[in-house]
């Protein structure tokens, strides 16, 4: 019945595609007396149900919105418990009737006693829990037809679709094609802007270079999550599954601090963004906007706010945890 019920969802889509969400804007900021054009894709969201999926989750997920799941009865994925994919997944295949489950390491006392951000979002949003030690863990990584089975049993079905961790799949490039050709015009006025992405998986600098490639644009990745050596590998991995184009972004230099982790300098480039008037995450712009400040040249320059704020008040948190910040100012 619940399969059924997902085709006809996926038919409904097809008989009356949906319209493309509204293209965000370009806005300029001033930091640390340069001028840098904000492309907020912040403020992107897909439409109706899903307008909480937003940002570069929005553009990552179009794709599959719009094809649907096929047959599968239930979608699986992976990733970290505060992952900004995981309630977004979780929301699309609440759009879709399916069964999503999320493939993690065990979860924290502490998480499980008083659920918050991303995590507590996807729980609401339906999503079940796959905690695995972590040899299993990097095995559901590495090994498909293990993961495969492993999801089957676990939800008791014959077909699981798989979502990349973090939506990294050729499925995004409908996505953040269209993100591309909205740079296109935004920046027609700007000669040889140069654009830097905030880069996890890479998954959109790879699309947008490619989709650039014959525009007056470079397009930069800013590593944020693993060394620039990880991000051209994952890259690579992932244009030779999409096509093999080869057209790859300029990969910056990788920040000095470790990812996700409570840190000084973390903290104050994140300040000195919202003094400006740009609202940011803790994890990844903060990291990037450094590296595009400390690489910037005389070209115009334009960064992509991926979104991702939802998880601020989450982050703060372990900032006080940290003893880096007091109750009163992340009240």
């Amino acid at each position: 019945m619940r399969m059924a019920i997902a085709a006809l969802a996926t038919a409904a889509r097809a008989a009356a595609p949906i319209k493309a969400p509204p293209a965000s804007p370009l806005q300029p900021f001033t930091v640390r007396g340069r001028s840098v054009l904000v492309k907020r894709d912040d403020r992107y969201a897909l439409p109706g149900v899903l307008s909480g999926v937003a940002g570069n989750k929005a553009r990552k997920l179009y794709g599959l919105y719009k094809r649907g799941f096929g047959d599968a009865e239930a979608v699986a994925s992976l990733g970290g418990h505060q992952s900004n994919a995981f309630p977004c997944i979780a929301a699309l295949c609440r759009a879709f009737d399916l069964p999503f489950y999320f493939v993690c390491k065990p979860v924290p006392r502490w998480l499980r006693q008083n659920p918050a951000g991303n995590y507590a979002r996807a729980l609401a949003l339906g999503a079940e829990l796959v905690p695995l030690k972590p040899d299993d863990y990097r095995r559901c990584i590495a090994d498909p037809e293990w993961r495969a089975d492993l999801l089957k049993d676990v939800a008791g079905v014959s077909e699981v679709a798989w979502v990349p961790q973090g939506a990294a799949s050729r499925d995004a490039e409908a996505g953040v094609a269209m993100l591309a050709a909205e740079l296109v015009d935004d920046l027609k006025e700007y000669a040889n802007a140069r654009v830097v992405v905030p880069a996890g998986t890479g998954t959109t600098a790879l699309f947008l270079a490619r989709h650039l490639r014959d525009a007056d644009v470079e397009v930069c990745a800013a590593p944020c999550a693993t060394s620039s050596i990880e991000l051209k590998r994952q890259m690579t991995l992932l244009d030779d599954a999409s096509g093999s184009i080869g057209a790859f972004p300029t990969i910056l230099g990788a920040p000095p601090y470790r990812f996700g982790a409570p840190d000084k300098r973390v903290l104050a480039t994140w300040r000195e963004l919202a003094a400006s008037g740009l609202h940011v995450d803790l994890v990844y712009a903060p990291a990037a906007f450094e590296t595009l400040l400390q690489t910037v040249d005389d070209r115009p320059q334009c960064y992509v706010h991926c979104g991702g704020n939802a998880g601020v008040a989450t982050q703060l948190n372990r900032y006080r945890h940290a003893g880096l910040l007091g109750v009163k100012e992340i009240e």
